[in-house]
């Protein structure tokens, strides 16, 4: 699960409103810029991104500790940074900026649909799936294949939806599929914290910790699609290896 597991009491009603409107009134400075540049500078749109996330960081008081276990060196083609646990929204400002290099994201639609947040990586080409239509999600796998082959990255969950307890979901086999077919680098990403900041339902965000992990990556190069279980496997392995297998408390 997402640790530590307590969840800390939460912000004042006048406190949490007066949070968010300081950083709701950051986006349009910033998100508007981002919204518009993303299809023809994805670059300067990931910066805007960037840099609103920092300051809604600043402005909830949640500090984030990026571990990478690959010292910073990414010199494949193509990446797809894949989160292992999924569990609060409080992961749409603390992602970004712990990315190593501008990414796509692989994103529900319910996501997509989220004011700015959703709206900027669309408008930078991200993918769209919805998982319930299933002709979809294969073209959806196949122009994100596409677009990796072209150099892009990917972030993505591989969890279906946010855990409401912490503990590990059932994990897809869309994300092996998409990065066996592309050749892409896989690196596995783990989050600890994030949950006590928001937890699964909450609106108020209290000040705390998170450290986003970034494991080792997996090279997914002479893989064939009959291997995706098995890689599927391993990635939930790794998850529980750092105790986000766990049951609740």
């Amino acid at each position: 699960m997402d640790v530590p597991s307590a969840i800390p009491p939460r912000p004042g009603l006048l406190t949490s409103m007066l949070r968010w409107g300081a950083a709701c009134a950051a986006m349009p400075p910033l998100l508007t810029p981002a919204l518009l540049l993303g299809p023809v500078s994805p670059g300067a749109s990931d910066a805007l991104m960037r840099a609103w996330c920092l300051w809604a960081r600043r402005v909830f008081g949640v500090e984030v500790e990026v571990v990478d276990h690959n010292a910073g060196r990414y010199d494949d083609a193509a990446y797809v940074f894949l989160q292992l646990n999924q569990t609060s929204l409080g992961e749409t400002f603390v992602t970004p900026p712990a990315l190593p290099r501008p990414s796509l994201i692989f994103m529900n639609l319910g996501f997509a649909l989220l004011p700015f947040a959703g709206w900027v990586p669309l408008a930078q080409g991200s993918t769209v799936v919805v998982r319930r239509w299933h002709a979809q999600a294969r073209r959806a796998v196949d122009r994100a294949q596409e677009a990796l082959r072209r150099g892009a990255s990917y972030y993505m969950s591989i969890e279906g939806r946010r855990s409401p307890d912490g503990a590990l979901g059932a994990y897809k086999k869309g994300a092996a599929v998409l990065a066996i077919g592309a050749g892409a680098t896989i690196v596995p990403m783990v989050f600890h914290g994030v949950r006590a900041v928001l937890p699964h339902g909450e609106w108020r965000v209290s000040p705390g910790r998170v450290r986003v992990e970034l494991l080792p990556a997996i090279r997914t190069e002479g893989l064939r699609y009959e291997d995706r279980d098995a890689l599927v496997e391993r990635l939930r392995g790794l998850a529980e290896a750092h105790g986000l297998g766990r049951p609740p408390g």
